[in-house]
């Protein structure tokens, strides 16, 4: 007897041929993303800025289609190949549901051109062919049956001699037991404020962005380096502009907003930057800026000397560099206030639920720059520009200075240390670059 693949088998003849497990259907793996065909065709599948999945781009569909007619065409030929290797006898042997169309596999093949009714034991002449066709249904009692039988035949082969004395197992020396797999942590030299943000959100995608460097789905990461100051927007519906670049749109605005007399700049600086801008968005977005200008927080600033816009800031901390800009401050006699513009979209959610969830490190980091640069007071001041009335305030003393600075160190100890654990939620999934990939993200 002779084990052979189809294709040593080409130009070999034998007395009895077995092709076997020929109910095995062979899928086609789906992750090609370009196919070429000898004749020219291609099609391939890009990137959807708007989703982030792959989509079929020309005539993918098409191409793939006659592609898979191709290759079950070349498996119909080495079947047929395999099959006419006999002379005198051939057993096709496969599984196969009845109850199921399952053409795509060699005994569904030859089930189908012999075209029967109903599947039973018995010959089957088709002109001068004559076949027989052998079926075993499994049944829920064959195995008792079968037991049954084994028990009852005497002439079983054995092994060993059921007399003889079982030898006794050697001595083995004992393993030691395996030391834990320590998984290397990277150790971060510096941290934007908007990184504390991601990690406060979601330890697991802090590490797959600001780590692995992976890159958001949505484009968040701006190639410019400006993103440590852009806020993403969830839910935002999918319009000419990104969500990263609304918000970005609206801090530029609001840059150019001076802060002793309050008043929304012309929107032309938006189409300068963004000349995609839509006019749903455009509105949105002097809403934003228009939410600032009248507020009572823009009335305040304005009475304070010396305020500023856009102040960068740096301090080194358990021998790490923060570093970031503030959106607005003021520094005097000792009392310091910080303000910074959110665009987020609320929906349902409060300003104050928000920033307790997902901004406290950001908010203390703050608070450790002013007091490193002098201030004995300082008041954070958050305003989410959709609802510009329901500021979101927090008062830190510099009797406040060691918890705070302990925060921080407990928070970079966290990073430090590797410990990044999934924090799943609609905002923090949204555009994750781990999502589905290796997270299970709101599913878990």
């Amino acid at each position: 007897m002779r084990l052979l693949t189809i294709h040593a088998a080409k130009g070999l003849e034998f007395k009895v041929v077995v092709v076997a497990d020929a109910g095995r259907d062979r899928p086609r793996p789906s992750g090609e993303e370009i196919i070429c065909l000898p004749d020219g065709r291609f099609g391939f599948k890009v990137l959807d800025p708007a989703t982030g999945r792959r989509r079929a781009a020309f005539a993918y569909d098409e191409v793939r289609s006659a592609e898979d007619r191709a290759e079950e065409a070349e498996r119909l030929r080495l079947y047929y190949v395999a099959m006419t290797r006999a002379i005198d006898r051939l057993i096709v042997a496969g599984s196969i549901d009845p109850q199921r169309q399952e053409a795509g596999t060699p005994i569904g093949w030859v089930l189908e051109r012999l075209e029967l009714d109903e599947l039973e034991d018995g010959d089957v002449v088709r002109e001068a062919a004559r076949l027989r066709i052998c079926i075993d249904r499994y049944a829920a009692d064959a195995d008792a049956s079968r037991e049954t039988v084994a028990e009852s035949v005497p002439t079983q082969l054995t092994l060993f001699d059921p007399g003889e004395p079982v030898a006794a197992a050697p001595d083995v020396p004992e393993l030691p037991p395996l030391p834990p797999i320590e998984v290397p942590a990277e150790r971060v030299g510096r941290l934007s404020y908007s990184a504390l943000a991601l990690y406060e959100r979601c330890p697991y995608r802090f590490y797959a962005e600001r780590i692995a460097g992976l890159r958001p789905v949505d484009g968040s990461v701006r190639e410019n380096g400006a993103a440590d100051r852009i806020d993403p927007v969830p839910n935002a519906v999918s319009t000419g502009l990104a969500a990263t670049e609304v918000g970005d749109a609206v801090h530029r605005l609001l840059e150019l907003v001076d802060l002793s007399a309050p008043a929304p700049p012309s929107l032309d600086q938006v189409l300068a930057w963004y000349p995609a801008a839509t006019a749903d968005e455009l509105a949105r977005i002097a809403g934003l800026v228009d939410g600032y200008c009248g507020s009572s927080l823009a009335a305040r600033v304005a009475a304070l000397p010396g305020a500023g816009s856009e102040r960068p800031f740096a301090f080194e901390h358990d021998g790490v560099l923060f570093h970031g800009v503030l959106d607005v401050l003021q520094l005097e006699e000792g009392r310091a206030l910080v303000a910074d513009f959110k665009s987020n979209l609320l929906g349902e959610l409060a300003p104050a639920d928000i920033v307790e969830a997902e901004y406290q490190l950001q908010r203390l980091v703050y608070a450790i720059a002013c007091f490193r640069a002098g201030a004995d007071e300082v008041e954070v001041v958050y305003q989410f520009l959709e609802r510009p009335d329901e500021l979101v305030s927090a008062l830190f003393r510099r009797d406040d200075l060691h918890a705070l600075e302990a925060e921080l160190s407990q928070a970079i100890a966290r990073i430090q240390a590797g410990d990044f654990p999934p924090r799943p939620s609609e905002l923090a999934c949204a555009g994750c670059p781990a999502l589905d990939v290796v997270c299970a993200g709101p599913r878990l």
